[in-house]
């Protein structure tokens, strides 16, 4: 006996198939998204220990279970001023390229499959410094999701020093 699926379980399958999950949040007012799978931990943020001649978007470091990361604040680093933390500050604690970095955010609001083939190349209005901290944009609902480069914003070849 052959058994078929339903036109709509397949067509479901496909849309999964060509989506990737992010993770969404907000820097300021805008909202931005990583894939989830460079994500491995959300923790409430905590001071980070300052590191002499660091970055000024560098935080410091924290120990992260026995290991030391770079703790870096997106609001310095995309050129907003600072503003003091609260009980939604976070730092999501990512890997890329087998280093392990965090970032410090205003606040995470959730986890959004994004179709890959909505997302469109970054309008050229930023500065190219900045243009190379975004990897695309997305319409998805009523929201805009700026698409961030985790590689870029860390800059791994300065922080190679900071984090163990």
């Amino acid at each position: 006996m052959t058994t078929t699926k339903p036109i709509a379980e397949t067509t479901e399958t496909i849309a999964d198939v060509n989506a990737e999950k992010y993770l969404v949040f907000q820097i300021g007012n805008e909202t931005y998204g990583v894939p989830l799978l460079q994500v491995q931990e959300i923790r409430t943020y905590t001071p980070a220990t300052r590191v002499p001649n660091a970055p000024h978007y560098v935080l410091g470091v924290i120990n992260l279970r026995g290991n030391i990361i770079a703790v870096i604040d997106a609001r310095t680093r995309f050129g907003l001023p600072p503003l003091p933390d609260d009980e939604s500050t976070v730092v999501v604690v990512a890997q890329v390229n087998d280093k392990i970095f965090g970032l410090r955010l205003d606040s995470v609001s959730d986890v959004m499959d994004i179709p890959l083939d909505q997302v469109q190349p970054t309008p050229p209005i930023a500065s190219e410094a900045t243009q190379r901290f975004l990897n695309g944009v997305v319409q998805v609902g009523e929201r805009v999701v700026i698409l961030l480069n985790l590689r870029e914003i860390f800059d791994i070849d300065a922080l190679n020093h900071l984090a163990a």
